[in-house]
């Protein structure tokens, strides 16, 4: 582990060392580039893979196998003579592909021949009336608590939104003890029939098993209330109630914590400063680069791999 760039200029520079940024990083190593690998975390992974070096979870099932191939994206790394810099935030990154970046609060500057951003996903921004008082927080905060510190929650707990996260989330805060008294599902039924064209290839793949099993296994022992609408937090200057819409009625319930998750999003905002053409994706309801078959984006030289490309998980994206 490094603290500065051994080197001004690299041929590959690889930002974000989640499962593309893993991944990326110890293929060009093992190519015989000399290659930089960019990470503002403190060790690698990512969000899915986060502190797969560091967990205090032993328990392997508890996390679930999918967690666990990230130890070995990570070993294949270190196997690798790809030098890697973590706690480390690039702040430019131009069209001539000079890259700064600060690290523990010094600058460096580095040149490459090529750039491979895996700035990964972001969890979709989902504001209701209340988000913002101490209580309510995101799924993808929670989770991260959960894998770098085996936390989970001890109060009333509601989990409310959609998407395979939420439910991932659920059965890893159950597992390890953690209480959940509801989980609130947001999908609107016409999601499902515009989904429809889609269903064959999803039915016939390995994500609906697992999905189905992960969901049955929360079921189990959380009520899920569905075609959540107008849902909303109070409190007097924290968390008090979770207050909703369902089945033609509303109710409230008390609650401590509200983790809201709403699907993930690109990260795009280092492509977009560095002049990546995007364009708007009226399937996922957001941007997305504009890239070839080959992932090289409209700027010569900078290509993107991972989430940061479109969402299609940690399998894609390796």
């Amino acid at each position: 582990m490094t603290v500065a760039p051994k080197r001004e200029a690299y041929d590959v520079v690889v930002i974000g060392a989640g499962p593309a940024g893993l991944a990326a990083a110890a293929t060009s190593a093992e190519a015989g580039l000399s290659t930089l690998l960019l990470d503002e975390n403190v060790g690698p992974g990512g969000q899915v893979f986060r502190a797969i070096s560091s967990t205090p979870v032993t328990d392997r099932n508890q996390l679930g196998a999918d967690y666990w191939v990230g130890a070995d994206l990570v070993q294949a790394l270190r196997a690798g003579n790809a030098e890697v810099i973590h706690r480390a935030t690039v702040w430019s990154l131009d069209r001539n592909l000079d890259i700064a970046v600060s690290i523990g609060g010094a600058s460096a500057f580095v040149k490459a021949k090529r750039v491979i951003l895996a700035t990964g996903a972001l969890e979709r921004p989902f504001p209701i009336p209340g988000w913002t008082l101490p209580g309510v927080m995101t799924a993808g905060a929670a989770q991260t608590m959960l894998k770098s510190s085996a936390l989970v929650p001890d109060g009333r707990t509601v989990i409310a939104g959609q998407g395979p996260l939420l439910w991932l989330l659920a059965a890893q805060i159950l597992r390890l003890g953690g209480r959940i008294d509801r989980i609130l599902d947001t999908t609107e039924r016409g999601n499902y029939f515009a989904a429809l064209p889609h269903a064959f290839a999803f039915l016939t793949s390995p994500y609906f098993a697992k999905g189905l099993a992960m969901m049955r296994e929360v079921k189990a022992k959380v009520r899920v209330v569905s075609g959540v609408t107008e849902l909303s937090a109070s409190g007097d200057g924290q968390l008090a109630n979770v207050s909703y819409a369902a089945g033609g009625k509303r109710e409230a319930v008390p609650a401590d914590l509200l983790l809201l998750h709403q699907g993930v999003v690109p990260n795009v905002n280092l492509a977009m400063a560095a002049g990546v053409e995007h364009r708007w994706d009226d399937l996922q309801l957001c941007w997305s680069p504009v890239l070839d078959a080959s992932g090289n984006s409209t700027v010569p030289g900078i290509a993107i791999a991972g989430d940061g490309a479109g969402i299609g998980g940690a399998n894609a994206a390796v």
